[in-house]
Order: structure tokens, then C-alpha cells, then sequence
């Protein structure tokens, strides 16, 4: 719909600055060129104070795996933590920022309304601003979270939180884009600062370990000013779901099966898990059960999951598990669930089941031993996890993810528990 040109540049404001932000979303934009970008912190402010120190800059290493490429990504003017409510208002009323970046994980659009806590609460106050300002070009809000639809969820969370006057301002100034975003990004070993520094000279507290496969594809629905993104490799599109679901229902579903029977059957790391012969199994389970639920050619879904394999074999990405593990309370209803009904219940998705069946064993084992779970509902599956009985305790932590205690799932959870591969 709309075609940058190489003098059509402006400012791009990212939130929720981690590690894969870093790997994707800000590597694209500097390979356009052009761009002002400020950043804004998620839940630490400690990315602020290390990225600023360094001049905005950090090191990417792409690790493949015969050897690393590494270079510096010099994007940044400045971060921000994310408590910095006015900054952003300003930044947002401001006609030189056209867009707006996110990666604020899926737990992030349901934050609620107080704008010291919630990213599309403070998102709200400065379209506000803008309003008021009278800037009159439209600004995109472009989600870069593994959510189908996240475009929809991040309008719907954003309106949610707006005055009507703003919202009746809305549909004529401001695009929200859903996109689909992948690249594998696990947190960088000891040796990556060592590896920037011999490499580059820069003395790097916070550098990037991430893979050579990379994808991001967007609605074609920009309005306003964008960066040219297509430089790096993206793809705009009129047709994003099908993309969605195929990454969201292979790749993420396959990593979450991972996270947790894989570290029930005693790995701890991606490519061992996709080593472990039952827990491929389970995997490739999986695989065939999602792909009944995809629009797709067969060859294609093929190469699509033999890339996959490739990927999740590569050692010397070595990405840990436990990092994929966390919130899995809100990750299981958007990646698992919708398969198993498309599918009709869990006696046509048994590969499904294994990765529900995986999270309540994987839960309770943490729980049982004494470890933190990673979760937005972390005091509810500790609380379900320590009940006596199975079928009691499996109905607990399924009633976290919306199953009712009649539903089938509950009873092929439980059964599924007793089957995962032990160490």
C-alpha cells in the first residue's frame, strides 16, 4: 500500500527492548537506513542504563553452526525505561515519530490500565497527545509478539484505554499492523562479550546471540511513513494469517512441547531435546497434527518443518529451555488449545496433549522441588500443583488455562502425564 522512499524517513519508537527486539525488529531498521530510533524498557529498567552507556550500541552475533558473523547494530539514540510515561507522551505527539514497535510478550496486552504498569495504557496518553497536538499524519502501531492477530488484540487493548474523543480520532490517524516475527534468540553465553570485543572493539555488556534464519512478514497496511524494511528481508502482505498460524502452530508449538518434555525427560537445551528420540516423537506428533489445520501445500509444510529441525539442531545455539518455558499459562491457549478443537478433542490431538500433559507435569515438578515458575499466574499453578490427587491437580492447572473440569482434556491430560519420557 505504501512505498518508502529513500528520503521518507522519521522516527521509530520501539517498547520493550530484549534480546530478540535487538536480533529482529531494530536489525531490520537499520539495514533501511535513515531512521531515529528510541527505545523503551519492559519490566527492568537495567537495558536503559547498559544500552545508553554504550552509546546505544551492541553487538549481534549470528552464530551458525560452523562459526559466528558478528557486527554492531548502531540503530539507537537513546533508551528509556518504560516508568518514563512522559517521554513517550512527548515522543508520541511529536509528527517526526511514525511508528511504533512492539515486543511487550503476550502477557503485556492484558496489563491493565494503569499506564505505570501497562504498555497500551501509556500508548493511549500519547495518542492522546497527538491528538491534541494536531498531528495530522497517521502513526502506525506495528506488534511484533507471538500472537495470532496480535495487530487486533494490540487495537483492541489501545481503545480499550482511550477517551472518546480520542477514540473517535482513531481509525483516521492511526494504523495498527499485526506482523509475524521469527527468530530464534537465546540469552548470550559468557563468551559473547569476549567475542564483540575481539571482533569489533566494543567493550559490550549486552550483546545479541541469535540464528542466520530470520523472518518477519507484515500487513501491507501502512498509511504513513515506514521504514523500508524489504531491505532486511521482510515481506509485506495482504494475506498474514495463514503465515501466522504456520510459524505460531510449528515453530512455537513445537518449541513449548520442548520446553517442557524436554526438561521432563532430563535435557535442558533445544537441541537436545529435538535429539532425544521420544521427545522428537512427540514433536514430530505434533507436527502432523497442526498441519491438518493449515492452508498450506504439502511440500511447502514440509520444507517448512525440515528447516525447523535444522534450526533446533544447530548446538552451538545451545537455547535453553527453561528460557522458552515462561508463561506457559498464557502461551498454551493461543499455541495448543485452538489445534485440539480444530481437530475435535484430544483423542485426534494426542502430540497436543503431550504439550499440555508436559507443562502440568513440568509445573509441578518445579513446584514440588522448591523452584519459581515463570508466570503471570505463578501463585495459582504453585497453589494447583501442590494438591494431592492427579486428576485434582490436573484439573486445577487446566482450569488456569480456561478448560473446565468436564471437559475430555482434563482426563487425557492426566492419562498423557504417566506416558512422557523420564529420565
Amino acid at each position: 500500500m505504501h512505498t518508502p522512499s529513500p528520503s521518507d524517513v522519521g522516527r521509530l519508537v520501539h517498547l520493550g527492548i530484549g534480546n530478540f527486539a535487538r536480533a529482529h525488529t531494530l536489525h531490520h531498521t537499520e539495514v533501511a537506513g535513515g531512521w531515529s530510533v528510541v527505545a523503551f524498557t519492559g519490566r527492568s529498567a537495567e537495558m536503559a542504563d547498559a544500552l545508553n552507556a554504550q552509546g546505544g550500541r551492541y553487538g549481534l552475533i549470528v552464530r551458525g553452526r560452523e562459526q559466528d558473523e558478528v557486527g554492531l547494530v548502531e540503530v539507537i539514540d537513546e533508551v528509556l525505561p518504560a516508568s518514563d510515561v512522559d517521554a513517550l507522551v512527548r515522543l508520541l505527539a511529536d509528527p517526526f515519530t511514525a511508528v511504533v514497535t512492539l515486543t511487550i510478550t503476550e502477557k503485556g496486552y492484558a496489563a491493565g490500565s494503569d499506564p505505570a504498569r501497562s504498555a497500551p495504557a501509556r500508548l493511549a496518553l500519547g495518542l492522546q497527545a497527538r491528538r491534541e497536538a494536531g498531528v495530522t499524519e497517521p502513526i502506525a502501531l506495528v506488534s511484533c509478539d507471538n500472537l495470532t492477530g496480535n495487530g487486533e488484540v494490540l487495537r483492541r487493548a489501545v481503545l480499550a484505554e482511550l477517551d472518546e474523543e480520542t477514540t473517535a480520532w482513531f481509525a483516521d490517524h492511526v494504523d495498527v499492523v499485526s506482523s509475524m516475527v521469527d527468530r530464534i534468540t537465546p540469552a548470550a553465553d559468557e563468551q559473547a562479550a569476549d567475542i564483540v570485543l575481539a571482533r569489533t572493539g566494543l567493550a559490550d555488556s549486552v550483546p545479541v546471540v541469535t540464528e542466520p534464519f530470520s523472518e518477519w512478514v507484515l500487513e501491507d497496511s501502512f498509511r504513513g511513513r515506514r521504514p523500508e524494511w524489504e531491505k532486511a528481508g521482510a515481506q509485506l502482505t495482504d494475506d498474514l494469517e495463514v503465515h501466522e498460524l504456520r510459524k505460531l502452530r510449528l515453530l512455537n508449538g513445537a518449541h513449548t512441547l520442548m520446553a517442557y518434555a524436554g526438561q521432563v525427560a532430563g535435557v535442558q537445551r533445544v537441541d537436545e531435546a529435538i535429539a532425544h528420540r521420544e521427545v522428537r516423537a512427540l514433536v514430530e506428533q505434533l507436527w502432523a497434527e497442526a498441519r491438518e489445520t493449515l492452508p498450506l501445500p504439502a511440500d511447502e509444510l514440509d520444507a517448512y518443518t525440515a528447516a525447523l529441525e535444522e534450526r533446533f539442531r544447530n548446538p552451538r545455539l545451545a537455547d535453553n529451555l527453561i528460557r522458552i518455558a515462561a508463561d506457559g499459562s498464557v502461551k498454551l491457549p493461543v499455541r495448543t488449545l485452538p489445534v485440539i478443537a480444530e481437530l475435535g478433542g484430544p483423542d485426534r490431538a494426542c502430540g497436543e496433549v503431550a504439550a499440555v500433559a508436559a507443562w502440568t507435569a513440568w509445573v509441578t515438578d518445579r513446584v514440588r522441588g522448591g523452584h519459581e515458575v515463570q508466570d503471570p499466574q505463578a501463585e495459582q499453578i504453585a497453589a494447583a500443583a501442590a494438591l494431592p490427587g492427579d486428576t485434582e491437580r490436573v484439573t486445577a492447572l487446566l482450569a488456569l488455562l480456561d478448560v473446565a473440569a468436564d471437559d475430555p482434556l482434563v482426563i487425557a491430560v492426566a492419562t498423557e502425564e504417566k506416558r512422557l519420557p523420564r529420565p
